[in-house]
C-alpha cells in the first residue's frame, strides 16, 4: 500500500514488541520528535542474543568469507595487509557505540591516538569505563557528538573505521566526504556496512528464500526471543513503522557503496552474506547458540543455501567490509562542512 508505506503486518509486528515486553518504549516513540526518538533508539548498552551476528558460527563464517580464516576478522585482515609495519597511527572511530573496536586497536600498539565519536551519552560512557578498566585511557578519546558538526581536523587520520553506522547517516554523501577530507595522504577508510535495501524492503527473491528456509527449522528453533511465540513468516516493514522505530535505520543503505567509489579510491571490498541469514535468524538467533549435531545441520543448511545464490549471482550480498584511499585531487568539500 502506498508504495509500501504501511502494511498489513506492521500490525503483528507491533504486537510481537508489546509481547517482548516494549509497550512503554512504543508509546513513548509516538510522543516524541524524530530527534528524541533517533536518540533513545541508540541509549542502550545492553544487547539481547537475538541476531544473526550473535551466532559463533555465523561469525566464524563471516572472517572466512572475507579473510579465508575462521579466526581473522577484517579489521585483523586489512590491518595485516595494508598497515604492516606501520606504528605511531592515529585513528578515528564514528559512531563507535560502546567500544569494542577502539578497545581492539589500542590493544595492537600500532596506535598514538584513537578519537571515537558517538551520538548516545550512554554508550560513550560505557566506552569509557571500558576504556579505562583495561588501561588505554591514554590511547583513546571518546567523545558525545554528532558525526556531522564534531570537529574533524583535515588531512590527520591514518586510520578513519566506521562499523555498521555509515546505513544510518543521512545525508550520506556529506559524511563520506568529511571523512575524505580528514584522512592523512597515506590513510585509508575500513567500512563494515549492511548496503542492502533501504528501510530493510526485501526482495520478493529474498522472502521466497528466507521463508522456505524458516519452514524447515523444528517449532523449537523459531521461537521468538523473549515473548516465545512462533516465528511463521518474514515480511517487508511498512516503511512509517520503520521511521517511527529508527528514523536512521537503513536510510541510504543502497546509496553507500555507489558514494564510496565515487568519493574513494577503492582498494578492496568483500561481501559476506546476510541477505538470507540476517532476516531469517532475526529475533530467533537465541536458539542456534547449542553445538548439538541438529542445530549444526541446520546452520550448514543455511550457509549452504545463501553461498550458492551469492555465487551464482541470484542475490548479492548485503553486508560488505572494504577499505578505501583517500583520492588525491579528489572532493574534499567536507572540509568546509
Amino acid at each position: 500500500m502506498f508504495n509500501n508505506l504501511v502494511n498489513v503486518h506492521d500490525a503483528s509486528l507491533l504486537v510481537e514488541k508489546i509481547r517482548q515486553g516494549r509497550l512503554r518504549q512504543i508509546v513513548s516513540r509516538f510522543l516524541i520528535g524524530k530527534e528524541k526518538r533517533l536518540e533513545r533508539s541508540w541509549n542502550h548498552v545492553q544487547y539481547p542474543l537475538r541476531h544473526w551476528w550473535d551466532i559463533p558460527e555465523v561469525m566464524q563464517r563471516w572472517n572466512v568469507l572475507i579473510s579465508g580464516d575462521k579466526n581473522v576478522d577484517y579489521v585483523s585482515y586489512f590491518l595485516h595487509k595494508y598497515f604492516s609495519g606501520r606504528d605511531s597511527l592515529t585513528a578515528l572511530s564514528l559512531g563507535c557505540g560502546t567500544g569494542h573496536r577502539e578497545v581492539k586497536l589500542a590493544r595492537l600498539g600500532m596506535f598514538e591516538r584513537i578519537d571515537a565519536v558517538d551520538i548516545s551519552k550512554a554508550r560513550i560512557e560505557h566506552a569509557r569505563e571500558k576504556s579505562e578498566d583495561q588501561g588505554y585511557d591514554n590511547v583513546i578519546s571518546y567523545v558525545v557528538g554528532d558525526v556531522y558538526t564534531v570537529p574533524l581536523p583535515s588531512s590527520s587520520y591514518d586510520l578513519v573505521i566506521v562499523e555498521q553506522s555509515l546505513h544510518h547517516f543521512s545525508p550520506l554523501d556529506r559524511i563520506l566526504n568529511r571523512i575524505h577530507a580528514c584522512l592523512s595522504s597515506s590513510g585509508c577508510f575500513i567500512f563494515n556496512e549492511y548496503v542492502g535495501p533501504a528501510r530493510f524492503q526485501w526482495t520478493d527473491k529474498q522472502l521466497e528464500v528466507i521463508n522456505d528456509l524458516l519452514s524447515r527449522f523444528p517449532e523449537r528453533y523459531r521461537r521468538r526471543w523473549k515473548s516465545g511465540t512462533v516465528k511463521r513468516k518474514v515480511h517487508r516493514r511498512g516503511r512509517l513503522s520503520m521511521t517511527l522505530w529508527d528514523p536512521s535505520e537503513a536510510i541510504e543503505s543502497h546509496r553507500i557503496l555507489p558514494f564510496i567509489r565515487e568519493i574513494f579510491d577503492v582498494v578492496e571490498i568483500k561481501g559476506y552474506g546476510g541477505t538470507v541469514l540476517h532476516p531469517l535468524f532475526s529475533d530467533i538467533a537465541q536458539n542456534f547458540l547449542l553445538k548439538d549435531g541438529e542445530t549444526q545441520h541446520l546452520l550448514r543448511m543455511c550457509f549452504r543455501v545463501e553461498d550458492r545464490l551469492l555465487s551464482s549471482g541470484e542475490l548479492p550480498s548485503d553486508f560488505v567490509v572494504g577499505i578505501c584511499r583517500r583520492r588525491e585531487g579528489g572532493d574534499a568539500r567536507a572540509a568546509a562542512m
